[in-house]
């Protein structure tokens, strides 16, 4: 089950939020979108209630500072 069926939204509803077609948001949802728009995502996972976090990505070095 999917964020977006547990928050009782449909994929009709869901396409017309995003102002995409309901046989774009079924393939994305099935990971079947090859290059999404990332504002697409945004708008998605803020219709979600949910967010995205971004942090630097530590190198080797800061990793194992003694």
């Amino acid at each position: 089950m999917t964020h977006r069926q547990r928050q009782g939204i449909s994929q009709t509803d869901m396409a017309q939020r995003l102002g995409v077609s309901r046989r774009w948001l079924i393939e994305f949802e099935h990971a079947r979108v090859p290059n999404p728009g990332f504002s697409t995502i945004l708008s998605a996972l803020t219709e979600l209630g949910l967010s995205l976090d971004v942090r630097k990505t530590p190198q080797p070095a800061e990793l194992y500072e003694w």
